[in-house]
């Protein structure tokens, strides 16, 4: 049975990043396109602890943050955000994710951008559709 695994998407006054839980682990696992924990990192630990306190039997802001190797990172300021939503597309699939077949998401990042102007798009067009009686 696969461990249940929490992600929780974040972002400090600076960047985008990720801190994913599993509860059978105690770590928590730090995925940034900068490789950087920060303090702010454990503030949000604490943050997600609070959140939790009915439902988790362990104070998880007292763990490790552990930060994943091998993530494709990025090569500019501004695309913290996007990669953020890559790592958790990738991360939902079954089984380990293989972050060197990624590692090309940094040049990709005008096709990258393009692919998700396009779904924003598809899902508007089809809010709108349904909105007028539309259905398919």
């Amino acid at each position: 049975m696969p461990n249940p695994t929490h992600r929780t998407p974040l972002r400090d006054h600076v960047r985008s990043y990720i801190i994913q839980i599993t509860y059978n682990f105690i770590c928590a696992d730090y995925l940034d396109a900068q490789y950087m924990i920060t303090p702010t990192s454990y503030v949000q630990m604490r943050y997600l602890q609070e959140d939790t306190n009915d439902v988790l039997l362990k104070d998880i802001a007292l763990w490790p943050l552990r930060v994943v190797e091998g993530l494709p990172t990025q090569d500019t300021d501004n695309d913290c955000g996007i990669f953020v939503m890559k790592y958790m597309e990738a991360s939902v699939v079954e089984g380990p994710v293989d972050w060197k077949s990624n590692q090309t998401w940094g040049k990709d990042m005008p096709r990258i951008r393009a692919e998700l102007v396009a779904s924003f798009c598809r899902i508007f067009q089809s809010s709108l559709l349904k909105e007028n009686g539309f259905n398919f």
